[in-house]
């Protein structure tokens, strides 16, 4: 860990004897690098300095390089990397990054100690393509409040971008073309893509209920004869509106059931054709039906995996849904019952401690190999919810892969220690990414 001090002379890094000796500094000159930014400097001997403070010029072009933090220093040849310089993206316009709504982000920054370097957290619409340089407020461990502890700047490209909300194509395309495979939580797919993704890969197909695109009448009946209730489901994640549970029953009528239980049976084939144009306009999925109840209750996990400073997928933890009576979706406002997932499991088997981490254990085994597949074949992951659900045979079904998820659940349920490590978790795994 060093420190800088910014200086007036601009062609010269001013290093101790003893740093140099420690990090086995040999080039008489350097290339400096912060984040994206680089520039060549000669090394000049400066015994004034402590030995732990580097004396650097400040960065061309008006960016930002604060003064008052903590950042860790690699040699790599003759290039001297000063970070890491990690964005997150945690918001759309520049003009919602205030230091009161900052302050609620504080959680995520408690272990900043072991971080070090420069996180700042900006805004997707902040992102400079033509300058390669972001708006935005970069974290002061200092700071006693909310002024002072987040300082506003104009920063250079970072080693890594934790994202946490979307970044349109010309702004991603031109972070991925500058700082390579380094976008955590790279591409939003959603719940429409999955099926395209599963139906390419053997390991993901075996874990996913059979998905497929909505194409209308056909198609429905085809999958209510094979599985006997299906769902119809918007393909962005919308809170659970717009999911339909669909049977038939004994008369040979379609029902249709959506999230707030009004209930909709239709049997004429004009009416049905009418009924089902809104989902194929709106290109909805049609998902097998996969049933788990605790009496009239659906029930669903909610498994937090992320990745690790060793860069490794870890399963954090797991919640368990249990929605209300007759109610077919589990999300927040329609959930009678949260509980750690190792109680909701053996609420549901009514089994006892060892057999309920056996089911644990394979859910999370499960997720993990969804989320390594996932790296393989769509993007760079490092911090998701996954909801699944397990049936009454025990088999693991993966129902969504959630990368905006929140964390009001985990307050319901008062684990805090959980949530707290899901906030830091991901600046660990920027970390190891950035080479730190």
């Amino acid at each position: 860990m060093v420190f800088i001090r910014l200086q007036k002379n601009q062609d010269t890094i001013n290093i101790s004897m003893k740093l140099i000796e420690k990090y086995r500094i040999v080039s008489q000159r350097i290339i400096l690098k912060i984040g994206g930014y680089s520039r060549e400097l000669a090394v000049n001997i400066h015994e004034e300095l402590p030995e732990d403070t580097i004396g650097v010029p400040p960065m061309q072009n008006g960016l930002t390089l604060p003064e008052d933090i903590p950042y860790e220093l690699v040699i790599d040849g003759r290039v001297l990397s000063l970070g890491p310089v990690i964005a997150f993206v945690a918001y759309l316009k520049p003009s919602e990054l205030t230091p009161k709504r900052l302050d609620r982000l504080k959680g995520r920054f408690s272990e900043y100690q072991s971080i070090n370097g420069i996180i700042y957290v900006c805004a997707a619409r902040g992102i400079d393509i033509e300058k390669k340089q972001i708006e935005g407020y970069y974290y002061n461990p200092l700071g006693e409040n909310s002024a002072t502890r987040w300082i506003y700047g104009i920063f250079p490209y970072p080693n890594v971008v934790y994202k946490r909300h979307p970044i349109d194509t010309v702004r991603y395309n031109d972070l991925i073309s500058q700082i390579g495979d380094r976008v955590i939580n790279s591409y939003y797919f959603c719940k429409g893509e999955l099926p395209d993704y599963a139906s390419r890969n053997e390991s993901l197909k075996e874990v996913f209920p059979e998905t497929e695109k909505f194409t209308g009448f056909e198609q429905l009946n085809l999958m209510l004869k094979k599985h006997q209730t299906v769902y119809i489901k918007p393909p962005q994640g919308e809170g659970g509106r717009g999911i339909f549970n669909v049977t038939m029953d004994v008369q040979g009528n379609y029902v249709f059931v959506n999230q707030n239980d009004i209930k909709t049976v239709i049997s004429e084939l004009t009416d049905l054709n009418l009924f089902l144009g809104k989902f194929i306009r709106r290109k909805y999925i049609i998902q097998q039906g996969v049933s788990t109840t605790i009496g009239d209750r659906n029930v669903d996990f909610r498994v937090y995996m992320q990745k690790n400073g060793l860069k490794q997928w870890e399963c954090q933890g797991m919640i368990g849904r249990v929605a209300k009576k007759d109610k077919i979706v589990t999300n927040l406002k329609y959930v009678e019952k949260l509980m750690m997932g190792l109680e909701a499991i053996k609420l549901l088997f009514g089994i006892n401690h060892q057999e309920a981490v056996q089911i644990q254990t394979k859910i999370y085994d499960k997720c993990k190999k969804v989320c390594i597949e996932l790296d393989k074949c769509v993007g760079t992951y490092g911090d998701v919810a996954i909801d699944c659900i397990v049936d009454q045979d025990k088999n693991v079904w993966i129902l969504e892969v959630n990368k905006r998820y929140g964390y009001d659940s985990l307050a319901k349920v008062k684990n805090y220690t959980l949530r707290r490590l899901l906030f830091v978790t991901p600046f660990r795994y920027a970390k190891a990414l950035a080479g730190f």
